[in-house]
């Protein structure tokens, strides 16, 4: 006899942990930079450079990246703009991580801060939440089928499944160039740049997964020749796809998308002027692929022998219950406090997106976050020519989610999709905005697997002691399968002896038992 199994391959989440970290230090202006007066903007980016991972211990090296835009002392030269970093290398404590496990690491930039020192030095101040899980595969060998052994009966069961069919990591170059609109001033210096990833689209097709999108490039320069501040936005539309051997269109993609790196640099056009935007862009891509499955495997088996008992493992299967993007779309006032210049004209608007609360309540998630909403504008004001504000919207939003219990597990993943700005007046703004909610649900299903056999002579010696003929009376929550295997027959001949046309027994009814021997 011989037990016939399947490989199922899953993920689990086998430990997270929240770090919140202070990042504090003092930034220098550049020698070739002039003196600091005002600072117009912050801006931080968190570049992971390495991940190290040890029995109980993860190592994260990295540093934030910090670019400032400033209004200098100087009459001249007045818009600058000024990069620093700071380092930092922590370690997050989880038990139960091992050497070879795969960590993700997620993070938050909350409260940047700059704020000046002296003419010559800025002090830059941010808290980081790092958030860091560790996944496992498990791969379960469960028997489907017996053969070899016609005297064996065998009990089968459905259960949904869904299986990891693809976790990798990737990347997607995006190269482009932009050339300025005429009636725009040519460049001279490019003060400072912004790109950000919006509208994208993700399918997956036969091995491969589709992707879609647009970066939206914004550049604030000085024109060649006048020293003129303008500012400038263009997109940029992408399409390309990634190799994921082995999927389909019938499987579930679940994909992050970050730019890992940027770059813009500018070229002469054919007449020698500097109107071309040259970009390049590295996004990182963390896929995961998920099939579903009805797997039909052996729960239960027994000879009439009465020398074959199966041996069970209890483990835990991943379902999916529900993936949607689903997107909030919200609307919002803002009145700018007195201390801001007003607006004479918005130039560029980021949202970046942050989660507070999200629950799980009766028919779906409750979802409550903000919207960090961060303007530049130019002013009428004679002596700041550019203004900056930074304000908070808050939403709620309600994921729909049918089946969803509190034992069920699910990732969130945000992103503003589209922001816009209309200027009521010189400090009153109406935020319009589209968040992106790309939400996956899984319910944990623990079952019972056969993964082997053994002979066991004290269960022949029991056999022995069952008589031949037996009266049974079903009692509550009996099986047929159950009766029969406790009598030594078989669920065939119970209906037949019994004249029942199916498995289905009600508690009560009086059952002839004979013993089958073989």
């Amino acid at each position: 006899m011989e037990l016939i199994k399947k490989n199922i391959h899953t993920n689990r989440e086998k430990c997270r942990s929240n770090l919140q970290i202070t990042l504090d230090n003092d930034i220098n202006i550049p020698d070739i930079k002039p003196d600091v007066e005002m600072i117009v903007r912050e801006q931080g980016e968190i570049k992971v450079q390495d991940i190290k991972v040890s029995n109980g211990r993860v190592s994260i090296k990295g540093e934030l990246i910090v670019n400032i835009l400033y209004i200098a002392e100087q009459e001249d030269n007045k818009v600058q703009h000024m990069v620093g970093n700071i380092s930092f290398n922590e370690n997050v404590n989880m038990s139960d991580t091992c050497d070879g496990d795969a960590v993700n690491v997620k993070w938050e930039l909350d409260d940047l801060t700059a704020d000046i020192i002296n003419s010559r030095k800025i002090s830059v101040k941010s808290i980081l939440n790092l958030i860091v899980c560790a996944d496992e595969i498990i791969d379960e060998e469960a028997a489907v089928e017996v053969c070899g052994d016609i005297n064996t009966e065998q009990l089968y069961k459905e259960i949904d499944i869904t299986e990891l069919a693809l976790n990798k990591k990737d990347i997607y170059r995006i190269k482009d160039e932009i050339i300025l609109t005429s009636g725009r001033d040519s460049i001279q210096d490019i003060l400072f740049s912004d790109v950000v990833l919006e509208e994208t689209d993700i399918r997956i097709s036969e091995s491969q997964l589709n992707l879609r999108g647009n970066l939206r490039l914004f550049i604030l320069y000085t024109g060649a020749g006048n020293g003129r501040v303008n500012a400038y936005e263009a997109n940029v539309g992408f399409s390309g796809a990634i190799d994921c051997n082995g999927c389909d269109e019938s499987m579930i993609p679940k994909v992050e998308i970050c730019i890992q790196d940027k770059e813009i640099q500018v070229k002469e056009d054919e007449d020698g002027e500097d109107r071309i935007i040259d970009i390049e862009a590295v996004l990182g891509i963390d896929i995961k692929v998920h099939r579903e499955e009805k797997v039909k495997m052996l729960e239960d088996m027994y000879t009439i022998s009465g020398v074959v008992t199966p041996v069970f493992k209890s483990t835990c299967f991943n379902n999916l219950i529900m993936k949607n993007n689903s997107k909030a779309r919200i609307n919002e006032h803002i009145v700018m406090e007195e201390i801001y210049p007003p607006i004479l004209q918005v130039c560029n608007t980021i949202g970046n997106v942050r989660i507070d609360e999200k629950n799980i309540v009766s028919g779906g998630i409750e979802v409550e976050g903000i919207i960090e909403v961060k303007l530049l504008y130019f002013t009428d004001e004679e002596n700041y020519i550019l203004g900056a504000y930074k304000g908070i919207v808050p939403f709620n939003y309600f994921v729909e989610v049918k089946d969803i219990h509190e034992n069920c597990t699910y990732e969130i993943s945000t992103n503003v999709e589209q922001i816009n700005v209309i200027v009521i007046d010189g400090r009153e703004i109406e935020v319009k905005a589209t968040v992106g909610m790309d939400v996956i649900v899984f319910e944990k299903k623990e079952c019972n697997i056969i993964v082997d056999f053994k002979e066991e002579e004290e269960n022949a010696a029991k056999l022995l002691n069952i008589p031949g003929m037996t009266g049974y009376i079903v009692q509550k929550n009996d099986r047929l399968w159950d009766i029969a295997k406790e009598y030594s027959t078989t669920m065939e001949l119970i209906r037949e002896m019994n004249g029942l046309e199916s498995d289905e027994i009600s508690e009560g009814m009086k059952l002839l038992l004979i013993k089958e021997v073989r």
